[in-house]
């Protein structure tokens, strides 16, 4: 009987977090697996004995982009129907983009141009603030 109130005050913090990873969509779900494959693929983009780990990595994280233009932003349920599909146009634009930056970015990680592919995540990650700003709910 003691540990009740323990058992409650558990159960009070975990549920919220239970309801918020069930309400994310599909779209939210590929960005946190581009979100985690960037924080780890700038960790350790610039070592070389985990080339082979960042190639299957950015393959990855190209999927995610692929998988994403399928979907659609939260934000296209605001914009009015004449406008829809000018901008899920732009989105799936924005992330042709981005997959072009991670080509480059696996293109110098499999060249052992370490420096350049380390440089070339400044570039996903401006694609990925213009993106954000533009397709993203606040």
């Amino acid at each position: 009987m003691k540990h009740i109130p323990l058992l409650i005050t558990i159960a009070l913090l975990v549920f919220p977090t239970f309801l918020q990873a069930q309400a994310d969509s599909p779209l939210e779900g590929q960005m946190k697996i581009l979100a985690r494959g960037m924080r780890q693929l700038t960790q350790q983009v610039a070592d070389p004995a985990k080339q082979q780990e960042n190639i299957i990595l950015l393959e990855t994280l190209k999927k995610a982009v692929t998988d994403s233009k399928t979907l659609e932003p939260r934000k296209t349920a605001s914009i009015p129907a004449d406008k829809r599909d000018n901008f899920l146009s732009d989105y799936r634009q924005e992330l042709d983009e981005l997959s072009g930056a991670f080509d480059q970015v696996e293109e110098a990680v499999k060249a052992g141009q370490y420096d350049k592919a380390k440089s070339l995540l400044a570039t996903v990650n401006s694609i990925k603030k213009e993106g954000h700003g533009k397709f993203k709910v606040d």
